[in-house]
C-alpha cells in the first residue's frame, strides 16, 4: 500500500512539516541550481525553502548551456553586476557573518548551487558562465546543523542555511532564523525514526 502524502508538504504523513513551516519573504532573488540528484533526497532542504521563502526559484539540471532563464540570468548580472554566485572559488570574495558592514549593498540576484560537494562542483565547472559572475564565500559561519547528512568537505551547510546566511548577510535588519524551525524538525523526526542507536553510529560524531 503506497504511503498516505501530506497534500501542503509533500511529505509523508508521519513525517509532516506543515505545522513547522513559516512564510518569509527572500531580500532579493534566490536562484538555486539544483543537481538532478537532489530532487530524490527524501531530506533535501530545497523543499523547506521553496515552501517557506517567498522569492525562491529553483532549476534542476547539471549543463545550464541550453536553459534560456540561466543565460538571461548571467547576461543581466554581467550587464548590471548586481547577480552573485555563492561558491567558494579560489577568486571569491568573503561575506562575513554576522555582517558588521553591507558588502551586498546593490545585489538583487543570488545563485546558489545545491548538491553534495562533488555534485556542486561538478555543476560550477559544467556552467563557466557562471565564472564571468562575481563568486562569494560565506565566512565566519557556526557550524552545520544538518546532522543526517555527512560531507567530508569541511565547514559545508545545508543550502537551507545558506540561503539563510545569504538573506542575512543581504539584509542584517531582518530575521530569517524562523527558516530553521521546519529544518530542526524534520532532523528530529529522522533521529528518532533511525533511534538513538543507528544515528550514533553514523552520525554521532556530529552530534552536539
Amino acid at each position: 500500500m503506497p504511503r498516505k502524502i501530506c497534500q501542503g508538504c509533500q511529505r509523508p504523513i508521519n513525517t509532516c512539516l506543515c505545522a513547522d513551516y513559516v512564510q518569509l519573504q527572500a531580500p532579493c532573488r534566490v536562484v538555486i541550481l539544483q543537481h538532478p540528484t537532489e530532487q530524490k533526497q527524501a531530506l533535501a532542504t530545497v523543499p523547506i525553502l521553496t515552501a517557506c521563502l517567498a522569492g525562491v526559484e529553483v532549476w534542476v539540471g547539471e549543463d545550464f548551456a541550453h536553459h534560456e532563464p540561466f543565460q538571461e540570468l548571467i547576461q543581466q548580472g554581467q550587464n548590471t553586476g548586481n547577480t552573485v554566485v555563492i561558491f567558494p572559488a579560489e577568486n571569491a570574495s568573503e561575506w562575513v557573518f554576522p555582517p558588521s558592514s553591507a558588502p551586498s549593498r546593490g545585489i538583487e540576484t543570488v545563485v546558489v548551487i545545491d548538491g553534495t560537494w562533488r555534485k556542486a562542483k561538478k555543476i560550477w565547472l559544467s556552467n563557466p558562465q557562471l565564472h564571468l559572475l562575481p563568486c562569494v564565500r560565506l565566512a565566519g559561519l557556526p557550524s552545520s546543523e544538518y546532522r543526517i547528512r555527512q560531507s567530508d568537505v569541511e565547514g559545508t551547510l545545508s543550502t537551507l542555511e545558506a540561503v539563510r546566511y545569504v538573506c542575512e548577510v543581504i539584509n542584517p535588519d531582518g530575521d530569517y532564523e524562523p527558516l530553521m524551525k521546519p529544518f530542526r524538525a524534520m532532523i528530529e523526526m529522522q533521529i528518532k525514526k533511525m533511534g538513538d542507536e543507528i544515528f550514533n553510529a553514523h552520525y554521532g560524531s556530529h552530534k552536539e
